[in-house]
C-alpha cells in the first residue's frame, strides 16, 4: 500500500527529468488526465478518464488525515433545513434578504472593479468577512448570508477579481485568470479597511472556502491582527499531486485554458456524479442563482491561475510562523477538489509551532461544506460558531 508521505512528493518517472527530447511527449502523454484536476475547479461537475496517473492521483486525494471528527451537533443555532429550502414562504425570506444588502463597487489592486454585499446589523458588534472559492460569488452565499445574519453577525462579502460581478482582467471574460495571486489579498485588504474597519467592530471574524481559504491564510500571515479568528471549509492549501509540478511545463506567455476546459458550460451542471455536495436541493440553487445572475458566470481555469495559485501555496507553507490569529480548519471526508493531505500538513506546521488551531473532519461530507447535507452542513457551521465565540 503507497503511504501519505511516499506519494505526496512522487511524480510519474519521465517528469524528474524532462529533457527536450521527450517533452512535448511528456505533455502530450499526461494532458488528458491532468484535466481531472484543472476541470474540477473550474465545472461544476468533471468526468475523468482511468488511467495509471488518475490511480495516482485517487490514492493521493484518499490518504486519510488524523483529524477528529465533528461530532453530530443539536440545531441550536437554527440553521436552515433542507425542508425549509422546500418551503417557498421560506425560500422567497431569503431572497428577499440578499436582495436588500448594500451593494456596490470600489477599486481594487491595479484599479480592477471589486463587487461587495454588506448586510450590516444595527446593534451588534459582530461581524464576518467571507472570501469565496473560484468561480463563486457572493449569490451562491444567500442561504449561508441569512443564517449567519439571524445570528447576530454582520455580513461583509465581496467576488474575488475575475469572478462574479467583479471586473475581468483576461479578454476572455469566462476564463479564470489572475495576473498575480496577491492581488487577491491586496483587494481584500482594500475591502476591510474601506468598509469593515470604520464600523469599529470589537468582534471581528474570517470566513473562507476553497481558494477563499488560500487568500484567507496568505491575509492572516500578512495582517496577523485584522481579525478575532478565522475559520477555512475545504481551503485550496494545494491541489492533488502532480498539478503543480506539470503546470511548469504547461504555463505559457499568454492567457490559455488548460486543455478540455474551456467556457462557462451549462452541460457540467447536474446533480448526478458532482464532486461538490450531496444535497441536491442546495446544488440546484446554487445553479439556480447563477442561471438567474449570467454576468457571475465563470468558466474553465487557466494555466496561469493554476501556476500562480501553486507558488501562492509555496508562499503560504513558508510564512505559517507569521500567523497570530486562532484559525479552525475543516476538512471534507471525501474531498476530491483540492488537496486534503495539504490540510495535515499545514496543521502539522502550525500546531508545530505552537499556533492556536484546530482542524476538523467532516465525515460523509463532499468539498462543498456550507451546502452540504444538513448533518455536515450544521455540525461545520455549529462548530465554526463555537469557535468564534471563545474568541469575543
Amino acid at each position: 500500500m503507497v503511504k501519505c508521505n511516499e506519494i505526496r512528493g512522487s511524480l510519474p518517472n519521465e517528469l524528474t527529468h524532462v529533457n527536450v527530447k521527450n517533452k512535448i511527449e511528456v505533455i502530450e502523454q499526461s494532458r488528458n488526465d491532468l484535466n481531472k484536476i484543472y476541470l474540477t475547479l473550474s465545472t461544476n461537475i468533471s468526468e475523468m478518464k482511468p488511467s495509471n496517473l488518475l490511480l495516482l492521483l485517487i490514492v493521493a486525494s484518499s490518504c486519510n488525515t488524523n483529524f477528529k471528527s465533528v461530532e453530530t451537533k443539536q440545531n441550536k443555532y437554527n440553521l436552515t433545513i433542507t425542508e425549509n429550502l422546500k418551503d417557498k414562504t421560506y425560500t422567497l425570506k431569503i431572497e428577499d434578504f440578499y436582495r436588500n444588502g448594500k451593494e456596490g463597487t470600489f477599486l481594487g489592486k491595479n484599479s480592477i472593479e471589486i463587487y461587495y454585499k454588506i448586510f450590516k446589523q444595527n446593534d451588534s458588534d459582530r461581524a464576518i468577512l467571507i472570501s469565496s472559492g473560484r468561480t463563486e460569488a457572493a449569490i451562491k452565499y444567500k442561504e449561508l448570508i441569512y443564517d449567519l445574519y439571524n445570528n447576530g453577525f454582520s455580513v461583509y462579502i465581496h467576488d474575488h477579481r475575475g469572478q462574479g460581478l467583479s471586473g475581468r482582467m483576461a479578454e476572455d471574460s469566462d476564463m479564470g485568470f489572475v495576473n498575480e495571486f496577491q492581488y487577491y489579498i491586496d483587494d481584500m485588504k482594500l475591502f476591510y479597511e474601506g468598509f469593515l474597519l470604520p464600523e469599529n467592530f470589537k468582534n471581528k471574524y474570517l470566513l473562507t472556502h476553497s481558494m477563499g481559504g488560500a487568500i484567507g491564510m496568505t491575509y492572516l500571515e500578512q495582517f496577523p491582527n485584522d481579525f478575532n479568528a478565522a475559520a477555512f471549509s475545504s481551503p485550496m492549501l494545494g491541489l492533488n499531486p502532480p498539478s503543480c509540478a506539470v503546470v511548469k511545463i504547461l504555463e505559457g506567455d499568454e492567457p490559455e485554458y488548460v486543455l478540455g476546459a474551456g467556457k462557462y458550460n451549462d452541460d457540467y451542471n447536474s446533480f448526478e456524479g458532482n464532486t461538490l455536495t450531496g444535497n441536491e436541493i442546495r446544488f440546484d440553487r446554487m445553479v439556480d442563482a447563477f442561471n438567474e445572475n449570467p454576468k457571475a458566470k465563470l468558466g474553465g481555469a487557466s494555466y496561469q491561475w493554476v501556476y500562480k495559485s501553486c507558488q501562492q501555496f509555496e508562499i503560504i507553507f513558508d510564512n505559517i510562523d507569521k500567523i497570530q490569529t486562532p484559525f479552525i480548519l475543516f476538512s471534507a471526508e471525501n474531498e476530491q477538489i483540492v488537496n486534503k493531505r495539504a490540510h495535515q500538513n499545514f496543521i502539522e506546521a502550525a500546531q508545530k509551532l505552537n499556533k492556536n488551531c484546530k482542524a476538523f473532519k467532516v465525515e460523509n461530507a463532499q468539498h462543498e461544506l456550507f451546502i452540504e447535507k444538513d448533518r455536515q452542513r450544521i455540525e461545520t457551521i455549529s462548530e465554526m460558531l463555537n469557535f468564534y465565540g471563545s474568541f469575543n
